[in-house]
């Protein structure tokens, strides 16, 4: 497993010890030093993934809009699931739509984690920070694990909210994201603090691309569609006329006159 990390290991090395040799220059030294090496390494990680995450939100986005005429096509060819799949990949061609697109992005976080995890695993950190009395030890009080598991939910959470419900598929996502979020906590048990502090600063991060990429868009595509439909009910809403109220009305009208 090493071997098979070992180049993107020894490019995360160099690229950390840079900027913790930086940051001293700066003159902070101790934990803090680490802590903010690590901050900008993710900051820097992240700005690379955004772009990914761009096109996994309109890959997602461009699925849900063609949604009702894949149903179609499933609902045709429902007895013949071998046409059904070979029109489903016409389709997809057809329209440019990727069905891996809005998937792969959610995983490159992981590679670079194990990666970081080697990084860290192999290099000496002392210093405290806050709560935390070694960032080369696990966190004593349990706090980090539950901010990773936390950082960890909260954005896949905000995805699903930002994904109209199709019924089974998106019911089955929460268990999924639970499962996601406590195995991260519990790693987060052994792993060293500053490898956590990683992953929770870029959960931060992705919560807030999450939210402006992903849920904020979908949020006021569903405020318009709600608002087109609820102009279709008003203008197919019956309009009753009351003759003998208006009728009333004039003759009293013509009295005041």
């Amino acid at each position: 497993m090493m071997t098979l990390f070992a180049p993107i290991t020894n490019f995360f090395s160099a690229i950390f010890e840079w900027l913790h040799n930086f940051v001293i220059g700066l003159g902070v030294t101790g934990g803090l030093s680490y802590v903010l090496a690590i901050t900008i390494l993710t900051i820097v990680i992240r700005a690379c993934l955004l772009p990914f995450n761009i096109k996994s939100a309109n890959s997602t986005r461009r699925m849900q809009e063609v949604q009702p005429e894949i149903k179609k096509i499933q609902e045709k060819y429902k007895n013949d699931p071998q046409r059904a799949n070979a029109e489903l990949m016409k389709f997809y061609k057809e329209k440019k739509v990727s069905m891996t697109g809005g998937c792969l992005p959610a995983l490159l976080p992981l590679p670079i984690l194990m990666a970081l995890y080697y990084v860290f695993y192999n290099m000496t950190i002392e210093g405290s920070f806050l709560w935390i009395p070694n960032l080369g030890d696990s966190d004593p009080y349990f706090i980090l694990p539950i901010l990773a598991a936390l950082s960890t939910y909260l954005p896949s959470y905000l995805m699903t909210k930002a994904t109209p419900n199709n019924g089974e598929g998106a019911m089955n996502m929460a268990p999924m994201n639970i499962g996601m979020s406590l195995m991260m906590g519990f790693m987060a048990l052994k792993f060293k603090s500053i490898l956590v502090i990683y992953w929770v600063l870029g959960g931060v991060i992705q919560l807030a691309t999450t939210y402006f990429v992903n849920y904020k868009p979908a949020m006021a595509k569903k405020n318009e569609l709600l608002e087109v439909e609820a102009e279709k009910e008003a203008a197919r809403a019956p309009k009753f006329a009351m003759p003998e109220y208006e009728e009333n009305n004039k003759s009293a009208k013509k009295k005041k006159k």
